[in-house]
């Protein structure tokens, strides 16, 4: 227990390893939160897609069942800890995240890959679309793993369990308001940053005031997860632009 003197007097503050009262309820809106940033943009998106007639490409089926299947493990998981259910919450763990993770992040590499090769001879097709793409998987494939593979760091373990999600809401977000963004801002890097990351940003912001408040300094796998994620995020931004990108993004999915 550490303790911090405010006014003359020591106060006892809870350390990472204790949990906090709030600490549930934290979760349970972060969770909430990721699941509003994906379908928000997701089921707009495959309605649009079904009313014109179009198809998906098989992988982008596996993903997206996989992909909800590891959202739904998220949240049964974060239930079995509010029920205090730890025993549970460690088995269904190990049994079922290193294996989804896994499908996860292949599916949407195969998905990315396979989908813009079909879309190749569109004249509307921007290849360099491809660093965004990819960019959200890095961070989802280091931060979930890391985070599976430190179960015995509970504060570690939830925090970059979330951080992984956070790092993808960009998929559904830009579904969301891409276009209406668009014609406000145009098509420059303002555009495509409040056009995908603006819900990631403000989850992030949002665990570190929660830390700063409840244990009063951030927890040490936050910053650098943080950059983890700002890198792939700004990098992919730094390529989408970039004028040799397009090109090389091509010939990258065989074109």
């Amino acid at each position: 227990m550490g303790e911090n003197s405010t006014g003359g007097a020591d106060k006892p503050f809870i350390d990472f390893n204790q949990t906090h009262p709030a600490d549930r309820d934290a979760v349970a809106i972060a969770i909430a939160l990721c699941w509003f940033g994906l379908l928000s943009g997701f089921i707009p998106d495959m309605l649009r897609e079904y009313n014109a007639g179009h198809s998906y490409v098989p992988s982008a089926h596996v993903h997206a069942a996989t992909a909800f299947g590891w959202m739904l493990l998220l949240s049964w998981q974060a239930l079995k800890v509010r029920r205090g259910q730890m025993t549970e919450h460690r088995r269904n763990g190990q049994r079922f995240g290193p294996w989804l993770a896994a499908i996860v992040t292949v599916s949407a590499l195969i998905t990315v890959w396979t989908a813009d090769r079909v879309l190749l001879s569109s004249q509307e097709f921007n290849p360099a679309r491809l660093a965004f793409q990819v960019g959200h998987i890095i961070p989802f494939a280091v931060l979930s793993g890391i985070a599976l593979w430190r179960i015995d760091r509970p504060d570690m373990h939830k925090r970059l369990m979330l951080l992984a999600v956070f790092a993808t809401l960009d998929t559904g977000w830009s579904r969301w308001l891409a276009s209406d963004l668009r014609e406000i801002l145009g098509t420059g890097l303002a555009q495509q940053l409040l056009a995908r990351f603006p819900l990631t940003w403000a989850l992030m912001a949002g665990m570190a005031i929660y830390d700063r408040v409840t244990r009063r300094r951030l927890h040490p796998s936050f910053l650098p997860a943080a950059a983890l994620i700002l890198a792939t995020e700004f990098g992919a931004a730094a390529l989408y632009f970039a004028p040799w990108w397009p090109d090389l993004a091509r010939r990258l999915l065989g074109g």
